[in-house]
């Protein structure tokens, strides 16, 4: 169940001569959310971070989603979400069953952020994002914006202070100085802002301190806000709501703050850990459960909780993978080789035990071990050009206007036809002086433009 990290190196690894492998998920691929940062603002294309389930081969797949799991009868109900909403639903047996199914953001339930912020988890949710970006400074340019409705336009917000919204914000600010303001001069980059809001006391929680300390001096520099010990009461339309009432005008919030259990991990009756995740043994087995394992940012070993990364992940479906197929025994060890995060103006953050620091060459190491993570050959060969294509050439800037044709289409294109309920006139009949009808005070008096060559002759006949 599931096609993220873990699910994905298990299924790499698990051998398909003792196992008849079924995988389902909505997703057909797999995500290197690492990167996905660096979609958003054009330095890599979309697909050169995905990988297609069905690639893999030697297995099936199934486009559905997994709502319930009933362990008695060793039985998966799967449902499949049609175009108008229809569902088709369908159960599947098993032996073995592994569940990775990730999480989603974490909203704390603060009013508006469903409806109104945008998230980084997805595909889609990239592009969203890039095109709420070029949309806001296509606005911006606008002749009868004024100055004050340029600064709350180019106002982005990024609620987290972790890596997904550090590095978010990097690659926002180099896309804003780089790019942007050369080809929007009517949006002023002096007027852009970009500031990042954080609950605790510091970002990058996870990483030595002072490695952040000189982190942050190196994000304040490329013209990034930060604000630490900051929290989000509400989110609008047009602004974020603090904890002391503060009110901050953006054009845009990206929601960036952590992981909460997702519709199925509510669903299941397994027991639960205090953040909601899939309690599992050393072997990341269902506590009480004998043939079902969970893996991922999903569950949490009792008393060795770990953090919510890619690298747990893929560690815990390579053991998974050689456990199944009989190669160990061992309980599961995470031993970590580090973290990174990029933080703009090619420089990243990297803690580990071969290397800690901050600047140019943890970049070069950035960009070098995520390079060797890409499993597909075509992704190892489109990344590195489409790096060296950005840093020649620069990030396109151009949208194909998702949103913005659909919030046209829906006030214009929809609009009804004056015309479309007049009742359709009939030929003229011949009709003798007496039956004619006289015209009368109260008669509607139609415009040229809407008469029909029926209706014109009719008058000249009256």
């Amino acid at each position: 169940m599931g096609t993220g990290w873990g699910s994905f190196k298990t299924l790499s690894k698990i051998d398909t001569s003792k196992y008849d492998v079924t995988v389902v998920s909505p997703r057909n691929h797999f995500l290197f959310t690492p990167l996905l940062a660096s979609t958003t603002v054009g330095t890599l294309d979309f697909r050169s971070i995905i990988d297609p389930v069905r690639r893999k081969g030697q297995h099936h797949y199934y486009m559905a989603r997994c709502i319930d799991v009933n362990t008695k009868d060793k039985t998966v109900t799967c449902e499949e979400l049609g175009d108008f909403g229809e569902t088709n639903t369908f159960t599947l047996p098993y032996n073995k069953l592994v569940i990775g199914v990730g999480c989603k953001a974490n909203t704390f339930n603060i009013p508006g952020v469903e409806e109104y912020a945008y998230f980084l988890k997805e595909l889609h949710d990239a592009r969203k994002i890039r095109g709420r970006i070029i949309e806001l400074f296509e606005r911006a340019s606008l002749p009868n914006r004024t100055v004050d409705e340029k600064r709350k336009l180019l106002h982005i917000v990024i609620v987290g202070g972790g890596p997904t919204g550090i590095e978010f914000g990097g690659e926002l600010s180099d896309f804003f100085w780089r790019d942007l303001s050369r080809y929007f001069p009517d949006a002023p980059i002096h007027e852009v802002c970009i500031t990042i809001l954080e609950a605790s006391n510091k970002i990058l929680s996870a990483f030595d301190e002072n490695l952040v300390k000189q982190a942050v001096r190196s994000i304040m520099k490329t013209g990034v806000h930060i604000r630490t010990d900051t929290l989000v009461k509400e989110v609008k339309p047009n602004a974020v709501v603090l904890s002391d009432g503060t009110e901050i005008p953006c054009g845009m919030v990206v929601w960036s703050t952590g992981n909460g259990p997702n519709t199925l991990m509510q669903a299941l009756r397994f027991p639960k850990s205090r953040a909601a995740k899939i309690l599992v043994d050393e072997h990341l087995r269902v506590q009480g459960e004998e043939d079902v394992y969970a893996l991922g940012d999903c569950a949490e070993m009792e008393g060795q909780p770990l953090p919510a990364t890619a690298q747990v992940a893929q560690a815990q479906g390579h053991y998974l993978a050689s456990l199944l197929n009989g190669k160990t025994q061992n309980p599961f060890v995470f031993i970590s080789v580090g973290i990174m995060a990029y933080i703009g103006r090619q420089k990243s953050i990297m803690d580990s035990k071969y290397f800690k620091g901050t600047g140019l060459l943890s970049w070069i190491l950035w960009r070098s071990v995520y390079l060797t993570r890409l499993e597909l050959v075509k992704n190892k060969c489109q990344v590195p050009f489409e790096w060296v294509r950005t840093f020649i050439w620069g990030r396109d800037v151009t949208t194909f206007g998702d949103q913005i044709t659909k919030r046209y289409q829906k006030k214009y294109m929809t609009q009804k036809n004056p015309l479309e309920n007049k009742p359709a006139t009939e030929a003229p009949t011949q009709q003798t002086p007496s039956t004619q009808p006289a015209p009368t005070a109260s008669t509607k008096e139609e415009t040229p433009s809407q008469l029909t060559e029926t209706t014109k002759e009719e008058l000249k006949n009256n």
